[in-house]
């Protein structure tokens, strides 16, 4: 009897910390969801401007330095 009595006050204190840890632990991680979303977007547009910098790229090797035109 003894034993469930130390059993329920252990269960109450880890629920009581829980709950007053919880803010800081959701606001925690609110944090790191907000940052890991910002760094992907930041690398999205750094892949889209590499991409359109190598389109712009694969454009310009395409054209002939010169205008050859022989005429027969």
């Amino acid at each position: 009897m003894i034993l469930n009595f130390l059993f329920a006050i252990g269960l109450l204190t880890i629920t009581f910390i829980g709950m007053v840890t919880l803010d800081t632990s959701t606001t925690l991680i609110s944090r790191g969801i907000k940052r890991l979303l910002k760094f992907a977007h930041r690398s999205k547009l750094l892949t889209e401007y590499i991409l359109r910098a190598y389109m712009r790229y694969r454009k310009a090797i395409k054209k002939p330095l010169l205008n050859k035109t022989y005429s027969t």
